[in-house]
């Protein structure tokens, strides 16, 4: 009787191919997944809000800026800073303590900012440029 030839693909090739498959998509997913919670977050509208900051009230926005100097500093609530947005206005923010970030002049930040109900425009985070 004549033996047939086994034309099959090998079961651990199959397996090993799936593995693969599974093992790149698994990767793509977890470095493309990370949070950033400035990537979904809108640009702060400066213009409007030295014009009206009740429009703005409740809102997350990030902007960035050059800090200009401190106007005051608590250690309940934080710093209340002067910031110089990339048009060139000036607005405040208050870097609550919380924050415990360094803050010098001249340096260059991009925040996310919170426009709270009395019109101030709160940091909720920060970070270095």
């Amino acid at each position: 009787m004549a033996r047939r030839a086994s034309s099959s693909v090998p079961v651990g090739k199959i397996a090993a191919s799936i593995g693969t498959i599974v093992a790149v998509m698994l990767g793509g997913y977890l470095s493309f997944s990370k949070t950033d919670s400035y990537r979904t977050t809108s640009s702060f509208p400066v213009r409007d809000y030295l014009e009206n900051a009740n429009s703005l009230r409740g809102n997350t926005y990030q902007i960035e800026a050059i800090i200009d100097k401190t106007l005051s500093f608590s250690q309940q609530t934080g710093r209340l800073i002067a910031v110089e947005a990339l048009n060139g206005d000036m607005l405040p923010i208050l870097v609550p303590k919380t924050l415990n970030t360094n803050l010098e002049r001249g340096q260059k930040m991009l925040f996310q900012v919170k426009v709270g109900e009395n019109g101030l425009v709160t940091a909720s985070e920060a970070r270095k440029l």
